[in-house]
């Protein structure tokens, strides 16, 4: 998919928010205090992929590898361990497909160990409310030719269950375009399937000028807004370059 600056019409990707609200009146929840933990535990929409992370509060305790637990609270069952998530290295786990439902309160639990010794564990709880999640932006690259650039953005194959083209809420805010001092945003309109690659053009520029690109979500509240680095490259006619 290719879209050009010149894309007159700014809006939304024809998403609308859905929110769950009078499904969760309905439901009355104690809420724990883990305030304590030994973990700080973040969930994030990592590429639109729902990805579960921990940092340890004492870094003098280092792990060698993680297992990850699970329940739900309204359901009030003994807690599953999450396949793809045990005996791991890495301090996260993708959850898209194992938590899809956004009406539910998932409480995790992160186990530590050095070899065989348990080290550290630690609990959280969550709703996949799409209006609280961070949404963490896209992957991207540039590439300068010799009478434009090229902003290639890379969505996921597959949307997670837990979004649809009803229930996404954010606007895709490509780009904030940096030059000699001045800011310009570019919004443009995207119309079907939002798990497609796109190729986002940006034109009529200055030679011999370093453009600056940073891709991200919009979502309703700004505060939240989480940029992308910057990546830049000097707008030079004649030769192109790829970053």
């Amino acid at each position: 998919m290719v879209l050009s600056q010149n894309v007159s019409a700014v809006g939304p990707l024809n998403l609308y928010p859905m929110v769950h609200i009078s499904l969760m009146f309905g439901i009355s929840y104690v809420l724990p205090d883990f305030s304590d933990e030994s973990c700080t535990l973040k969930m994030t929409l990592r590429n639109l992929q729902s990805v579960l992370s921990w940092e340890l509060k004492n870094h003098s305790i280092v792990p060698t590898h993680y297992t990850l637990w699970y329940t739900i609270m309204s359901k009030q069952e003994d807690m599953k361990i999450v396949g793809d998530c045990t005996n791991i290295t890495r301090s996260f786990c993708d959850l898209t497909d194992v938590w899809v439902n956004m009406t539910e309160m998932y409480i995790p639990k992160v186990v530590g160990f050095r070899g065989n010794a348990e080290l550290v564990s630690c609990m959280g709880s969550f709703f996949l409310a799409m209006d609280t999640l961070p949404l963490d932006p896209p992957e991207f690259e540039i590439v300068g030719f010799t009478d434009h650039i090229s902003v290639n953005v890379k969505f996921q194959s597959v949307a997670p269950k837990i979004l649809n083209e009803e229930e996404l809420q954010f606007y895709l805010a490509l780009i904030e375009e940096q030059s000699g001092g001045t800011v310009k945003k570019h919004k443009p309109q995207i119309n079907g399937n939002v798990t497609e690659n796109f190729i986002y053009i940006i034109d009529k520029l200055i030679p011999k000028t370093n453009y600056c690109v940073s891709v991200y979500f919009e979502p309703k509240h700004p505060r939240k807004i989480n940029r992308s680095p910057l990546k830049c490259t000097l707008f030079q006619p004649g030769w192109e370059s790829e970053f």
